[in-house]
């Protein structure tokens, strides 16, 4: 047996909505079974990727959240209608090596930099793109990792 599970969430671009979503999101994996560990990262992911659009997207009033968990991976999607970022920022978040990551001193950065950054650092993967009705879509990938308790969810 496998699992798949998708939630949907349509909420107004309000500071409040950010934990309630998180808290949702880590129910739902800690219900399933997923590491506390990794519940946090994605979590974290989550997190920086919605107070982005509270922060960046001023011109619309709400954004779409999907996620996405298999037995392998978490895929979350932030979608806003918003203004798109400075391309430098993104290909300077989504493109750099882990070692540049490492080595990169956030000091530099101004406070409103660092989200995507943090993204990247726990992500497996980060995918910025445009939306098809304008703003941004971020979709961010993470391997899952299971406590002993989820080997139910894990046979086929």
């Amino acid at each position: 047996m496998s699992i798949a599970l998708r939630l949907a969430l349509n909420l107004p671009r309000d500071a409040a909505t950010v934990p309630m979503a998180r808290r949702m999101l880590d129910q739902a994996l800690r219900t399933l079974g997923v590491e506390p560990a990794c519940r946090d990262d994605v979590g974290l992911i989550l997190t920086e990727a919605c107070a982005n659009v509270i922060e960046h997207a001023r011109e619309t009033d709400d954004y779409e959240i999907t996620i996405e968990v298999t037995e392998l991976r978490c895929v979350i999607h932030v979608i806003n209608a918003g203004s798109v970022i400075d391309p430098a920022r993104l290909v300077l978040a989504t493109r750099m090596s882990d070692g540049e990551l490492a080595s990169l001193d956030l000091g530099l950065l101004d406070e409103h930099g660092r989200g995507l950054h943090i993204i990247r650092a726990l992500a497996d993967e980060l995918y910025l793109t445009p939306a098809l009705t304008g703003g941004l879509v971020l979709q961010a990938v993470t391997t899952l990792r299971w406590t002993q308790d989820a080997a139910v969810w894990q046979r086929r």
